[in-house]
């Protein structure tokens, strides 16, 4: 059912799963510590954190796959009943984190709620800044492998005399 096409996509989707773990641990951290729950090291967070996360993604996938399939186009990348489902998968994705870490750190769910929307915030605002890195590089990259302009030429005016008649026509 599922081909592998390189063992680059295979590295590249590991590599992808160890930054999810080590980036979002260290939000998971920095949401702790603004909800004023004691700081826990890296390595006692981040079982807590991969609980919430395993939970999850596959939830994100699964509703993001239903809603495809009741998509008007079902060749869209993002239709409006994708875009329904990742903002309901969002909402969803803040309230069981939210009850796994006040479960996990046995605190309120209030302090878990906190925790849950600061974590998912820093994610989102973390997005934005590695999105907007990307475009300026990618920028730049265009900007410096364009070929240079075509230099104007100054014509006589008896040539552009008779060029004139055929560019109008």
């Amino acid at each position: 059912m599922f081909a592998v096409v390189t063992p680059m996509l295979v590295v590249a989707g590991l590599a992808a799963v160890l930054v999810l773990f080590g980036v979002g641990t260290l939000l998971f951290q920095a949401g702790c510590a603004l909800a004023d729950l004691p700081v826990r090291g890296y390595f006692r967070s981040l079982p807590v954190y991969a609980a919430a996360a395993v939970v999850c993604v596959p939830l994100i996938g699964v509703l993001l796959w239903f809603a495809g399939r009741y998509e008007s186009d079902p060749n869209t990348s993002f239709g409006s009943m994708r875009i329904a489902a990742l903002i309901v998968s969002l909402l969803l994705t803040w309230l069981v984190s939210s009850g796994i870490y006040a479960l996990l750190l046995a605190a309120s769910l209030r302090k878990g709620l906190i925790v849950a929307g600061i974590e998912l915030l820093l994610m989102a605002l973390l997005a934005a800044l590695v999105s907007a890195v990307v475009l300026v590089v990618l920028a730049l990259i265009q900007i410096i492998t364009s070929p240079p302009p075509i230099k104007a030429t100054r014509t006589s005016p008896a040539l552009a005399a008779a060029i004139a008649p055929a560019v109008r026509s």
